[in-house]
């Protein structure tokens, strides 16, 4: 009697306990953040996965965006790539043309969509992009960590000085001038410093009135303009001497000005809205922020990185992946992301919001990139784009810097090696 009871009860709770919960879909995700970006990222991956039982994102450090991209490439040869992935956008046409890159489409307007209209536009894929009279191509990126650069300054070094913050190239020459300081032969502050890298000369280039590119996309058009970018620079190192060249090469010298801002040895600097907070938080001073400087116009790039989709990932695994990207991009981890940061958020209804409005009320300068994005240039929709960015002129600016070619040597063989580049892409 007491057996048949026991198993009685021991049917009566396994009804009662339904069916085992399934297991969640797992799906990788890998990312491209040191630093204080890292831990917001890995932060925010940790609540996504504490917010749902269904899916599971493990997130992966591979480096900087360009050691990431090159492991991206790597494994989808070997067709190990991860299902969600994230990417600098230059690189964007090159990996769509490859066919690496999964179409969104039908994930934003599914059942488990996103609102497309509330995205900024000048952040989206669309507004990122010059289609070069083409069909644009369908959704397969959507923004994650945008950024622009910005003019950052220490007010206090230029009030002392009684500088105003610079909104031409010849103003900030005059600015860099006064606030640089010698001792004999030794600098002790440099006016002006800006890492010597294709994203800002990219925006010296259009405010010149230049163009990377022909309006069909069929020609290199940057030479003469980019020349007269370049030696702006050339200038302000060489003949001026009012700014710095940091040392190394790509996110090194990134870091070498941040730093050397941080620790007053220089008064201005451009960088990414990127590290406003880490600037913020560690600043022994007033941090001013303003619009990049402009020449024949007022210009500047947008930059940062787009979720991607990889094609080549399980079905599961994508739908996990999407998950992932449509809960990080809703307005409540947008306005966080943003907060922890200094990216923009990728959202008009986070922007918009009385907590986003308050704290761009206390924090101004966290909104300067924001109304900088009317000026914002679009790069060319062309597969050519990440290759002439790293291999044609990433490579060569330092070396008008350094005196070693001069800024009209470099861009004469440039614009050369760009055409080359684009016809072998146009075949």
């Amino acid at each position: 009697m007491r057996r048949m009871l026991a198993v009685v009860l021991g049917l009566a709770w396994l009804a009662s306990a339904g069916p085992a919960a399934a297991d969640p879909i797992v799906a990788q995700f890998w990312y491209s953040f040191g630093g204080k970006n890292r831990e917001v990222t890995e932060a925010h991956i940790k609540k996504f996965n504490e917010s749902q039982t269904k899916y599971r994102i493990e997130g992966t450090f591979q480096g900087d965006y360009f050691q990431a991209l090159a492991k991206i490439r790597a494994a989808a040869i070997t067709k190990t790539a991860p299902a969600a992935f994230h990417v600098v956008g230059e690189a964007l046409p090159n990996l769509w043309q490859a066919g690496l890159l999964e179409s969104m489409e039908e994930y934003a307007k599914g059942p488990n969509g996103t609102d497309l209209a509330d995205f900024v536009p000048g952040l989206t894929q669309a507004g990122y992009f010059d289609y070069l009279g083409k069909k644009p191509a369908p959704l397969f990126a959507v923004p994650f960590f945008r950024s622009t650069p910005i003019l950052y300054y220490n007010a206090d070094m230029l009030a002392a000085k009684g500088v105003k913050v610079p909104t031409t190239w010849d103003e900030l020459r005059a600015a860099a001038g006064k606030l640089t300081v010698r001792e004999g032969g030794d600098t002790k502050v440099y006016g002006f410093e800006v890492p010597v890298d294709w994203w800002f000369w990219y925006g010296l280039l259009h405010q010149a009135g230049g163009t990377l590119m022909s309006a069909d996309g069929k020609k290199a058009a940057f030479k003469d303009r980019g020349q007269e970018a370049l030696q702006f620079w050339v200038d302000l190192v060489n003949k001026d001497k009012v700014m710095k060249q940091p040392p190394g090469k790509d996110y090194s010298a990134w870091e070498v000005t941040n730093t050397d801002f941080i620790n007053q040895r220089v008064g201005m600097i451009f960088t990414s809205t990127a590290f406003l907070n880490y600037m913020t938080e560690n600043a022994k001073f007033k941090v001013g922020t303003a619009f990049l400087p402009a020449k024949a116009k007022a210009a500047v790039p947008t930059g940062g990185t787009y979720f991607v989709l990889l094609k080549d990932a399980p079905a599961a695994q994508k739908e996990a992946g999407w998950a992932f990207i449509k809960w990080m991009t809703e307005p409540e981890q947008t306005i966080s992301l943003s907060k922890a940061t200094g990216y923009m958020p990728v959202r008009l209804s986070a922007i918009n919001s009385p907590a986003m409005q308050s704290f761009y009320k206390d924090n101004p300068n966290y909104k300067v990139a924001l109304d900088q994005l009317k000026t914002a240039q679009r790069f060319p929709f062309s597969p050519a784009l990440f290759d002439i960015q790293r291999e044609v002129i990433q490579p060569n600016l330092e070396a008008a810097v350094l005196g070693a070619r001069t800024s009209a040597e470099i861009m004469s063989t440039a614009d050369q090696k760009a055409n080359e580049i684009i016809s072998k892409y146009d075949k």
